[in-house]
């Protein structure tokens, strides 16, 4: 009976002891990119919280982030191209056709003091103060993407999102309307070969110097015949994209926000493509394995469409 009655009351000091803490502290809340699905098949993510407990390590089509953006990545961190953990490859490659779909399929992290007491939760949903544009940009890997370093590429708009004033929304509320999810289209002229294809989130609720970015570099083989690729305008250096940017104070009047960065391409043969000579690497790219199908109106590793968030309880491995 003692036993049962110190087994309670330390249960309430622990309650009592997270609720001071979220009390002080502010709620954090990062993401990653947990699946994408590439003409409905599913890949798994990195997961910061599991895959480096692996051994060895699972390699992704997703390259490693080496958290969920704790410590968030500003607009001139050199570790913005993919993230921290981002800037070397992994073995694993999708197979895609020019002109299909890819949908990055968005996870929101909630810390508090949940995490102090290893009670972490992850919510399948992107935050709604998050706000900010969203875009996609893709880069050569001048070969295999498995042994390319991302430092000094030169990256392309296939597409971006910022706010919209007649809806009043930002391209985060559509991400989250759609299910926590982005979908970006490869161009369907678009050379051969392999490519990093990076999605991104800019989040500015913490006001219009502080902006966060959360990356998410996807490695693809792009099959087809196409022999279109962007012209010399069309590249930008990441970091570099942000550099003449003005972020507005997203809770002010501040009127439309057009995308950062030049256009969407427009595919040009007149001129040769950008490239960077890449080390060689013993270990080539090999093409994933999915690991499933897309359920009707949602993804195959959340929520069978239900159009709800809520909290889905990890375990620590």
């Amino acid at each position: 009976m003692a036993r049962v009655q110190i087994s309670r009351s330390l249960s309430t000091l622990s309650l009592i002891l997270i609720r001071l803490w979220t009390s002080h502290f502010p709620v954090l809340g990062h993401g990653f990119v947990h699946s994408v699905l590439i003409d409905d098949q599913a890949y798994t993510g990195w997961n910061p919280f599991n895959d480096p407990y692996f051994s060895p390590p699972p390699s992704r089509v997703i390259r490693k982030v080496q958290s969920d953006g704790f410590g968030t990545l500003s607009k001139n961190d050199p570790d913005l191209p993919c993230h921290h953990d981002g800037e070397s490859g992994s073995t694993a490659v999708a197979e895609v056709n020019a002109g299909s779909t890819v949908v990055f399929q968005w996870s929101y992290v909630r810390h508090t003091g949940y995490e102090t007491f290893n009670l972490p939760y992850e919510r399948p949903c992107w935050r709604a103060d998050h706000q900010g544009p969203v875009s996609t940009y893709m880069t050569s890997c001048n070969g295999d993407c498995s042994s390319f370093m991302v430092t000094g590429a030169r990256w392309f708009k296939i597409d971006a999102g910022g706010y919209d004033q007649s809806t009043r929304q930002w391209a985060a509320d559509k991400l989250r309307a759609d299910n926590n999810s982005w979908t970006s289209i490869v161009p369907a002229g678009l050379m051969p070969g392999q490519y990093l294809m990076r999605n991104e989130i800019v989040a500015l609720h913490s006001g219009a110097s502080n902006s966060q970015h959360y990356p998410a570099c996807l490695q693809l083989n792009v099959r087809g015949s196409g022999k279109g690729y962007p012209s010399e305008g069309d590249y930008v250096s990441i970091p570099g994209l942000y550099d003449n940017v003005a972020f507005p104070n997203i809770y002010g009047n501040f009127g439309s926000f057009p995308p950062p960065g030049p256009s969407p391409v427009t595919l040009d043969e007149r001129n040769p493509p950008f490239t960077i000579t890449a080390t060689p690497s013993s270990t080539a790219g090999t093409a994933a394995t999915p690991i499933g199908t897309r359920r009707p109106g949602g993804n195959p590793l959340n929520n069978d469409g239900e159009g709800v968030c809520r909290l889905v309880s990890r375990k620590r491995t």
